[in-house]
């Protein structure tokens, strides 16, 4: 390549990016330091995304070229590929961070849109004239940061908080980024105050985002381990005053996002028929079983909460399709229903199968109370007793409780929100009341 090279840096330079080197080098290493803690998929994601992150501002700063100058060529090579790259993996990484695959169609498609073009553009820049290659290879990178910042605010409009942490990681990395490949291209280098302000916005951009997922990683490994202090004291869950308060802001935020979701209210029957064998203990293990692998598929995005003693609900503010509130609920229904092992009063380990059921409410624009909406959940869920899957929701032309298998969904949200009744009914069901004995079963593990 003929590219022009950048102006050989001042000993001030040096140092001002040594320093900006090692400390996202501190970073890295902290980040490697979590992954083999933590041992989990998400802590390596995270490390290999600072870890490219580190790599940009050390290639695009032009320091290793002043510390080799004879590999200017394979370091202008790596200058153009590792934006696109590093962005693919942003992408990736941000796709599972804002759970785009539940919550957002939108989402989804735009972070895979934007990777597939970031894995095919950097090698194809390569191909470019050398003057055009670095250039492009930049806006692909600028182009991926941008739509992960919009991204990122939706996410705080569905209702993530944690999104605006991300939001902000992303506001900083953008004059970051602009920076370090003005640098990159600029034969002439720039102010030394300037290259001071793109250094520390890099830092502070890096330090935001790595704190940000760190969070999540935390907020997931919590729900997965059950070691979090909320409210309720037996399930680590939001209690039931928490979660009508969420629901009231879900409802408020869907009347400015109009956006559709669902709730969910899992059931356990009765679980004193269980009592003169493992005791409370055992079924207060029960419901931390229960609970865990609840979470498991609805995610860390979604609040969950204990309603009452046997009566669990999740919100799902966002959903990508109509349809997935069909494979969530068999999802849900089929894992609840799984023996676990308890220990029983005598000690010894026995196995139990949970009677549980899955009913599911959808929520959209329309405004509804709470009372009513938790009301239908929990009616669903009974009448889902009696039912082979254990996961019923509302039909939207008859309001009766249907298997989620067999519930007409539509292709779209407006097609499911033009089947809905506007006047609102109490549901029905269309099942026979579930007999009240024989439903837990036990045997020795």
């Amino acid at each position: 390549m003929n590219a022009a090279a950048p102006a050989l840096m001042t000993s001030t330079e040096m140092m001002l990016w040594s320093a900006a080197a090692g400390a996202l080098g501190l970073v890295v290493l902290l980040a490697l330091a979590d992954a083999f803690y933590s041992r989990s998929r998400a802590a390596w994601h995270t490390l290999a995304y600072l870890a490219f992150c580190w790599l940009v501002v050390l290639l695009l700063c032009g320091l290793p070229g002043e510390l080799w100058p004879a590999a200017i060529e394979p370091l202008r090579i790596a200058q153009i590929l590792i934006g696109p790259f590093g962005a693919a993996i942003g992408s990736v990484g941000a796709s599972e961070w804002l759970s785009a695959h539940q919550r957002d169609r939108l989402m989804k498609v735009s972070l895979l849109a934007m990777t597939l073009v970031c894995i095919t553009g950097g090698p194809l820049c390569l191909l470019l004239p050398p003057q055009w290659a670095l250039p492009v290879s930049a806006a692909l990178a600028i182009a991926n940061l941008s739509v992960v910042l919009w991204l990122s605010v939706r996410a705080t409009q569905l209702g993530d908080r944690l999104a605006w942490g991300l939001a902000l990681g992303c506001l900083l990395t953008l004059p970051a980024q602009i920076g370090l490949y003005a640098l990159a291209l600029n034969p002439t280098r720039l102010a030394l105050l300037a290259q001071a302000g793109v250094a520390l916005a890099a830092l502070l951009s890096v330090v935001i985002t790595a704190a940000m997922l760190w969070l999540r990683n935390r907020q997931i490994r919590q729900m997965m381990d059950g070691d979090v202090s909320r409210r309720d004291p037996i399930t680590q869950l939001y209690d039931g005053v928490a979660m009508v308060q969420k629901i009231i802001r879900a409802q408020r935020r869907r009347l400015r996002t109009r956006r559709d979701g669902a709730l969910m209210a899992v059931l356990l029957f009765e679980p004193e028929a269980l009592l003169p064998q493992i005791g409370q203990a055992g079924l207060n293990d029960i419901y931390i079983q229960l609970a865990r692998r609840m979470q498991r598929h609805t995610g860390a995005v979604n609040p969950a909460g204990r309603y009452y003693d046997r009566c669990f609900v999740v919100l799902l503010e966002t959903m990508h399709s109509p349809r997935w509130i069909r494979t969530l609920g068999l999802r849900v229904a089929s894992s609840l229903r799984r023996p676990m092992d308890v220990t029983a009063l005598g000690g010894q380990r026995i196995r139990v199968n949970p009677d549980i059921a899955v009913g599911i409410v959808h929520l959209s624009v329309a405004g509804k109370d709470v009372a009513q909406l938790l009301h239908e959940a929990q009616s669903v869920a009974q009448a889902a007793r009696a039912m082979r899957s254990r996961a019923a929701m509302l039909d939207p032309e008859t309001r009766i409780a249907v298997p989620v298998e067999h519930a007409e969904l539509g292709s779209s949200w407006r097609a499911l929100r033009n089947a809905t009744p506007q006047t609102p009914t109490r549901p029905k069901t269309s099942s026979p009341k579930a007999p009240r004995a024989g439903r837990h079963r036990h045997k020795p593990a």
